[in-house]
């Protein structure tokens, strides 16, 4: 019985694999797709031919993978930052009445405002180095995490919360044993949508505001009109979203979520 059971659960994890896999496939052959129509129809546009030479190059000259991975340190620490003051703010949102009046409004302005707005402005704050990008991509992943969390908060059973609390349970059981499991699945949303609005603002304030990364090695043959260059840091940028969405986001959401399929 463990046996089939374990065997079950191995292909049911492959077959889980194999599709995470076509869809990476799927959605990487409709960019090059697209591409190629644009390239077919239009005046100017390389070819993704062309694009994929200019990264290899890139690559050679070492200006890929460093500016590759400035780029993660700055997105990966902004993000965390995003992540945990925006699960702590959504939860009190959630728990508590006067918190929500108190940053529900501030919130919704912060949702309005578009990630170019926060790169220009944390120009104009820090200037050019690492923590202009860091502060754009906290402050366009903030709101998203802060809005989820408080509504998947909010929508945990009151009853549930009463009653722990009048058989005395503690605080922090009832966060744990309660209000998590409750929020997994939004958490997962809260951090596929930061990701994308951070991950913008990541690309606008390294074009603006640094000397270094995917966005300024974008703009750097952007202003040198060669727009193969262009474009082929634009790709590693699409490619990178595409990637982290359907196999680190997706998966996890199906397991944070397994529960509903029970």
């Amino acid at each position: 019985m463990t046996t089939a059971t374990t065997m079950t659960a191995w292909r049911t994890q492959l077959r889980g694999q194999s599709v995470s896999a076509a869809a990476v496939l799927a959605a990487v052959l409709t960019i090059f797709g697209a591409w190629q129509l644009a390239v077919v129809f239009g005046n100017r546009v390389p070819s993704p031919a062309e694009a994929v030479a200019r990264l290899g190059s890139e690559s050679a000259a070492g200006e890929l993978w460093h500016n590759l991975a400035i780029s993660m340190n700055r997105f990966l620490l902004g993000l965390a930052l995003a992540l945990v003051i925006g699960a702590v703010i959504g939860v009190v949102m959630g728990l508590s009445r006067v918190a929500d009046l108190a940053f529900s409004d501030l919130n919704a302005a912060a949702l309005a405002i578009p990630a170019v707005i926060w790169a220009l402005l944390t120009t104009m704050w820090f200037g050019f180095g690492w923590l202009t990008p860091v502060v754009t991509v906290f402050l366009s992943g903030l709101p998203f995490v802060v809005v989820n969390i408080a509504k998947a908060t909010r929508a945990v059973p009151a009853d549930l919360i009463l009653m722990s609390r009048a058989f005395g349970v503690p605080r922090e059981r009832v966060l744990r044993q309660i209000v998590a499991p409750a929020v997994a699945g939004s958490t997962v949303a809260a951090v596929r949508f930061a990701i994308m609005s951070a991950w913008n603002g990541l690309l606008l304030a390294e074009w603006f505001g640094a000397t270094s990364g995917v966005g300024w090695r974008a703009r750097y043959w952007y202003d040198a009109n060669q727009l193969d260059g262009f474009l082929a840091w634009v790709l590693v940028f699409i490619l990178l979203l595409v990637i982290a969405d359907l196999l680190i986001l997706g998966p996890i959401e199906r397991y944070a979520t397994r529960w509903r399929n029970v």
